[in-house]
């Protein structure tokens, strides 16, 4: 089953994202911020990353330009409760797979997961 990073600041939201995917047999680890995911992506291999664009200090939006350059090839699914066209499309054109408003429901997270997994 596929390995997944979450990275939100909020405890709750983070927390509810890992046990929802842990329910669908995905092994998870959360991080906090993006110094956490990071450090996360040094350590081991991810099939998916599930990241929040706004959060303090580095953003998703940092987060992305990171992967750009070192790991391009894994599939960002970015979550934000304040999105509009051009957040979309920024996110999109630095290689975010899809942004996922917030509040989302259960289904749409697993299916967006599911097909950038390629199942």
């Amino acid at each position: 089953m596929a390995v997944i990073l979450v990275t939100d600041d909020d405890r709750a939201c983070r927390t509810t994202i890992q046990r929802t995917l842990e329910r669908e047999g995905y092994t998870v680890e959360a991080a906090c911020d993006v110094d956490g995911a990071l450090r996360a992506l040094d350590r081991q291999v991810f099939d998916l990353i599930v990241c929040d664009y706004r959060m303090p200090g580095k953003s998703g939006f940092d987060l992305l330009v990171a992967l750009r350059d070192n790991k391009p090839r894994i599939p960002v699914v970015m979550v934000t409760a304040n999105a509009d066209a051009a957040m979309e499309m920024a996110t999109v054109r630095l290689g975010a797979a899809r942004l996922l408003k917030k509040p989302f429901r259960r289904q749409d997270l697993l299916d967006t997961v599911s097909q950038n997994l390629g199942k």
